[in-house]
């Protein structure tokens, strides 16, 4: 019959049973006296799986070349970074991205007879609560006011549009009723004239469309748009992106990057090829989701990450003292700010289409294109078998035509007027080779190194907690109650716990042990 008042065993170690456990098998344990006997458990070693890393630490990023960014875009990367207090990497990709948006519609560069576009892709990394939501507000606030004009004029030329719609309708329908032979209701129709056009749809930037949203709104919208998200994981895990649609996405963003034109056959709404449509992306995103996409074998094989500018920087998280300074009133910002709104209203040039672009050529001049030759053959160095490069050769094939376009937007901001802008001096070429040696370094620093799982990063934050109180011994409910912030349930708790006895830092003992009066059954050895 069993004893109701004998009180739980603790048995060994999962994986091997202690002699001393064994020999106690009835006795009464508290958590003192199993602290007392870890001694000798660790001698003996049983169970411990093989210890090593939880994971590679990433190197320390190099800082940003602001410098290179000129004056004003310098300037205001500077008056964000220090306002907003958010890393200046994060600050610098909003404000070329920012740019790059105003700039892809009325310029294109030109090497040696090959016509590139100046669209640029970036991806800014940061934790959560990095401030790259109002980063992203800032720099991009004179396209939200573009669009804000854009928009409020469609309102107006829609109801116009609506009008002279139906009154052609009504127009047609009355010229095909009346003559009676093929060739009159031909020569009524021709004097009739085209129906009308509707105004252009006035979105300029998108946050998480489809691939196919994403192609409408060009065809029926502006020529020249971005998609930007300062939740790049809405983007990432949205429907363009799930295992259905990725490469078709991936396949489509490339292409758009290219400056290719785009085919579209559709049974339902027709058949379709857009030319002279440009794109830019700046997707923000947490190291999670940046870990999914940089282990992605679909979008690294197919390109679309070789087409992307990459910064991870150091967070800023805890070092940011508040400062009563109103970012509006920085001039640096308003310099930067006025400039963008003044290019976004200079008209691209389209021809006698409505929306299809047709870019101004720009070139290099020739002490640029010396420079520029210089930095595309010490890159090629590198790309060889054994070169520093030859890890991310994908995106080492496309840094010279990088730093091309980074050239060009550059110089095409600091132009007087961008309707007069030809040709691109060795200045903005050594500032943009600069930049895309930086994008170069972080490629190599985290595709090499990788990003790791925010699992085990977790897992180590935990090990760290477990360190610093000296706990030689934990119960499951003790690490969700008391440990790290982060840890607010048992199944969170058991699955760190458990990726640390994978990794030979905790052992899972068998039985019950007395925590404070409570019998705990999940309780852990720690190595310290």
């Amino acid at each position: 019959m069993n004893n109701p008042n004998k009180k739980p065993p603790v048995l060994g170690s999962t994986g091997g049973n202690y002699k001393e456990a064994k020999h106690n098998l009835n006795n009464y344990t508290t958590s003192d006296e199993l602290h007392e006997r870890v001694g000798e458990s660790e001698k003996l070693e049983a169970g411990w799986r093989e210890q090593k890393p939880l994971y590679r630490p990433l190197p320390e990023s190099d800082p940003f070349p602001v410098e290179a960014l000129g004056d004003i875009s310098g300037g205001a990367v500077e008056a964000m970074s220090e306002i907003i207090k958010a890393p200046k990497a994060i600050c610098a990709n909003s404000i070329i991205a920012s740019t790059t948006l105003a700039l892809q519609g009325h310029v294109d560069v030109v090497i040696d007879g090959r016509i590139r576009p100046t669209s640029n892709f970036f991806i800014s990394i940061g934790e959560s609560g990095e401030r790259k939501s109002a980063v992203d507000w800032e720099a991009l606030k004179p396209h939200v006011d573009y669009q804000e004009e854009l928009r409020i004029k469609y309102k107006e030329e829609l109801k116009g549009y609506l009008r002279e719609a139906e009154a052609y309708r009504r127009a047609k329908d009355e010229v095909i009723r009346k003559p009676k032979g093929f060739d009159e209701k031909l020569r009524a129709l021709k004097k009739l004239g085209d129906e009308p056009v509707s105004p252009l749809l006035p979105f300029v930037i998108s946050e998480e469309p489809t691939y196919e949203g994403l192609v409408k709104s060009l065809e029926l919208g502006q020529a020249s748009q971005g998609l930007f998200s300062d939740e790049g994981g809405r983007f990432i895990g949205g429907h363009g992106m799930n295992s259905d649609n990725a490469l078709k996405t991936a396949s489509g963003l490339s292409g758009l990057w290219d400056g290719k034109s785009i085919s579209r056959v559709r049974a339902g709404d027709g058949s379709s090829l857009l030319v002279g449509r440009r794109l830019s992306l700046h997707l923000m995103v947490q190291p999670n989701i940046a870990q999914m996409m940089l282990s992605n074998n679909l979008l690294i094989e197919q390109g679309l990450l070789s087409r992307c500018l990459c910064v991870y920087p150091k967070s800023t998280v805890g070092t940011r003292r508040y400062k009563a300074v109103d970012l509006t009133e920085s001039q640096a910002m308003r310099d930067y700010q006025d400039k963008i709104f003044e290019i976004l209203h200079n008209p691209c040039n389209t021809g006698n289409a409505k929306n299809e672009l047709q870019p101004n050529q720009v070139a290099l001049d020739g002490d640029a294109k010396k420079i520029w030759k210089m930095f595309h053959d010490k890159v090629e160095d590198q790309l060889s078998e054994f070169g520093q490069l030859s890890s991310i050769r994908g995106f080492g094939n496309k840094a010279p035509e990088h730093s091309l376009r980074l050239a060009t937007v550059l110089a095409g901001f600091d132009a007087p007027e961008i309707s007069n802008f030809s040709e691109i001096s060795s200045g903005y070429i050594r500032n943009s080779t600069k930049l895309t040696q930086y994008y170069l370094n972080e490629a190599l620093r985290l595709f090499n190194s990788g990003i790791a799982d925010p699992n085990l990063i977790e897992a180590n934050k935990l090990l760290e907690w477990l360190r610093d109180k000296k706990k030689k011994i934990v119960s499951l409910p003790e690490i969700y109650q008391f440990g790290p912030n982060s840890i607010r349930d048992s199944k969170k708790a058991r699955q760190l716990i458990k990726i640390l006895v994978e990794h030979g830092y905790a052992l899972p003992l068998t039985g019950g042990v007395d925590f404070d009066g409570k019998i705990r059954n999940e309780v852990y050895e720690i190595r310290l």
